[in-house]
């Protein structure tokens, strides 16, 4: 594997990671009504987006300097 391919890599998996901690602080709001089983459902499924938001951060970095 080239030198430039592992940067790269390595560079996109700490995106995620960063991303991932910025979009946590989101869900801490609705936390303190996860005990109601519609909420919890909506956690899920906003969790879910906030994961597929984390992968994807080179094209939201890419549509957002477009604006």
């Amino acid at each position: 594997m080239s030198i430039s391919l592992l940067i790269a890599i390595n560079c996109y998996l700490l995106g995620i990671v960063i991303q991932w901690l910025e979009l946590r602080q989101k869900l801490q709001e609705i936390k303190e009504y996860s005990n109601f089983p519609i909420i919890w459902v909506a956690n899920l499924v906003i969790i879910a987006g906030y994961c597929i938001q984390a992968l994807i951060w080179p094209y939201a970095l890419i549509l957002n300097d477009e604006r």
